[in-house]
């Protein structure tokens, strides 16, 4: 047996719930739209073709903040929510020379269009200088790595408990990490296991 008074009811909270949805959503959109506004632009070139893939920056005259949008295959872009102030317009486009436009007004709820002719130019790309001398300071006939330091620098340097090893951690790429026995030196990442340690010409690597 259904009750019909609980159905309807139920009926009368669900549409009392999504009214007041609706209603709340409709407000934040009134509250946003009350601060913000639209900025919508076409850009095309001399002869009227859209430019697209171009970016657009605004930025707030008054709070210098910035926005950055970019612009669809048919030349358009749009920029909303914008906080109210003046707007100053910055066009680049590859293949054409930059545009700018400044003293764009954004006032409450407003959505202003503007449209942009971005002049074609040609590409200036950076100067490469060859040489067929190598300036990389890289031997070609050693294939270790090598760190000399002098006896100036050796008795220099601390040395906490005089442990000779220390000073290979002055060399780039060499860390101390954890080994199974204890610490050992790593190489450019290497297991210790690989490493060999000579003093004086004789083995010191357990």
């Amino acid at each position: 047996m259904i009750n019909c008074s609980s159905l309807a009811s139920r009926t009368r909270q669900f549409l009392l719930a999504w009214m007041v949805i609706v209603a709340g959503s409709s407000l934040l959109r009134a509250q946003a739209s009350a601060t913000t506004g639209i900025l919508r632009g076409s850009l095309a070139d001399s002869l009227g073709n859209p430019v697209g893939g171009a970016t657009v920056t605004l930025r707030n005259q008054q709070t210098n903040t910035t926005r950055i949008v970019r612009s669809s295959p048919s030349g358009v872009f749009v920029a909303a929510l914008l906080p109210l102030g003046s707007y100053e317009l910055d066009v680049r486009a590859i293949g054409f020379a930059p545009a700018a436009r400044s003293g764009i007004p954004i006032g409450v709820s407003a959505a202003v269009e503007v449209a942009v002719v971005l002049k074609r130019t040609a590409v200036e790309l950076a100067a490469v200088r060859v040489s067929d001398r190598s300036e990389t300071p890289v031997s070609t006939t050693r294939t270790e790595l090598a760190t000399e330091l002098g006896s100036r620098v050796v008795s220099g340097l601390p040395n906490n408990g005089r442990n000779f090893l220390a000073l290979t951690l002055l060399t780039p790429n060499v860390a101390v990490t954890q080994g199974p026995d204890g610490d050992v030196l790593s190489v450019a990442g290497q297991r210790g296991i690989f490493n060999n340690i000579s003093v004086d010409g004789a083995d010191y690597n357990n």
